[in-house]
């Protein structure tokens, strides 16, 4: 039947384009989505002579034309710039930030196919695939670093809830081994978001505290305390202002490579998600009011 036939074509490039897409040394998105929010993206200089840039690829199942809007939230603000995706197309730009933005620095990235620049078409025909991932040269060639999920619209950002971290690793020193962690934070919140930091030895006994303030488009990473000697230890990130649309992750690094690996939280009393009103029942709707700065 032709119709079967021109399915089944159909079927196959799709699947041969997520094989390729998902063969490639970026972590993918857990959905198809019309929205990804990239917690963290950078292009600096870093330690040891490092030089980190962040990949990011696209893709395009459908049958039609996407325009993607990516914003980079940066220093309490946010950038737009647009690119287009044709029919069944995939995109990679090994320098995202240098090629798209002409932007050094670290911040945040949002890309979205909105109904308003695809000609007001359904959510299911503006849906893309992307992942992300942050990377330095490698000594004799190669690289090192680490893919970075995009967040979920709801569990991804903080709310009223507690985020744990059962993977702290803090021991060793640098250029001779162990690990060290740094935490990260994303807020879109209309106000800065006030979190309180807590450190549990394996015992449940607290080592170390702390009360940070997370501006408002101002993405930034801290690093945390390394004279613990903690081969396992547990972060506790409680808000404590009510409800913050803050996103937290972790970085764990080795010490003798630098080799990291992205982490996100697990949240306590989880039910909560039922008790957000608008941003449990139109995550994505809140989240882009939110970044764009016109929430209610």
């Amino acid at each position: 039947m032709p119709g079967t036939t021109l399915f089944g074509e159909t079927l196959r490039k799709l699947l041969t384009g997520l094989v390729l897409f998902f063969s490639l040394p970026l972590a993918a998105s857990d959905l198809v989505s019309t929205t990804h929010f990239f917690p963290v993206v950078s292009r600096t200089a870093g330690l040891g002579g490092t030089n980190w840039s962040t990949a990011v690829q696209m893709v395009n199942p459908g049958v039609e034309t996407l325009t993607v809007t990516a914003r980079l939230s940066n220093e309490g603000a946010f950038r737009s710039e647009s690119v287009t995706l044709a029919a069944g197309e995939t995109r990679a730009w090994s320098d995202f930030l240098g090629e798209v933005f002409d932007f050094d620095g670290t911040g945040a990235l949002m890309l979205e196919a909105d109904a308003d620049n695809n000609g007001g078409a359904p959510a299911e025909r503006r849906s893309f695939a992307a992942s992300m991932r942050i990377s330095t040269g490698g000594f004799g060639g190669g690289s090192y670093g680490q893919g970075v999920p995009s967040l979920d619209p709801i569990t991804g950002f903080l709310g009223d809830w507690t985020a744990l971290f059962p993977a702290v690793a803090l021991w060793g020193q640098p250029r001779q081994g162990g690990f060290r962690t740094n935490v990260g934070f994303w807020n879109i919140g209309a106000e800065a978001a006030q979190l309180r930091l807590r450190i549990l030895d394996p015992s449940g006994f607290e080592v170390w505290r702390q009360t940070v303030s997370a501006g408002r488009h101002d993405p930034f990473v801290m690093a945390l305390p390394r004279n613990l000697d903690l081969q396992s230890a547990t972060l506790m990130v409680e808000p404590l202002d009510g409800w913050i649309d803050c996103a937290v992750y972790l970085s764990v690094v080795a010490n003798m490579t630098g080799d990291a690996s992205f982490l996100t939280s697990q949240l306590l009393d989880p039910d909560h998600a039922s008790s957000g009103g608008g941003a449990a029942t139109q995550p994505v709707e809140r989240l882009r009011s939110l970044f764009l700065g016109d929430a209610r």
